[in-house]
């Protein structure tokens, strides 16, 4: 029976272990029951508020910049200057050579017909004048 009795001590002792154990237990859950935990989001509002200031700051810069942009483009036009100047300059020079080419073309009309009526004169003249044909045609042999 000696086993037994020994059996049973360390049953006791380990039952009680098991109580100890267990009165800690209790003893940590009160504790723990007592804690209250509270959520505290200061500091994390406190970098939300500095993280939208900050793009506040960078939104207004963006926007002064583009507005600058806007005012920098307000007046430019689409073409460069240079492009419009040598369109406009070649346009001209073109028009001044074709009014230059119409006038050139009615001084030479304007020649012809007074050739024509010179020849026309002429001949009249020679018509009407036998004896002044006669004596230029002689003239004309003995040039050549």
């Amino acid at each position: 029976m000696g086993k037994l009795e020994e059996i049973a001590e360390l049953l006791t002792e380990e039952i009680h272990g098991f109580n100890q154990s267990i009165d800690r237990l209790e003893g940590l859950s009160e504790y723990l029951g007592d804690i209250k935990v509270k959520a505290d989001a200061t500091e994390v509002e406190q970098l939300l508020k500095e993280h939208l200031n900050k793009h506040r700051e960078i939104q207004s810069r963006h926007d002064e910049n583009l507005t600058e942009v806007y005012k920098a483009v307000k007046g430019t036009y689409r073409l460069p200057r240079w492009l419009v100047i040598s369109f406009i300059v070649v346009h001209a020079l073109t028009l001044a050579s074709i009014i230059y080419s119409v006038h050139l073309h009615n001084k030479k009309k304007s020649w012809e017909e007074k050739y024509e009526r010179v020849i026309r004169h002429y001949r009249a003249f020679m018509e009407e004048n036998p004896e002044a044909k006669a004596l230029y045609e002689n003239w004309l042999n003995e040039e050549k």
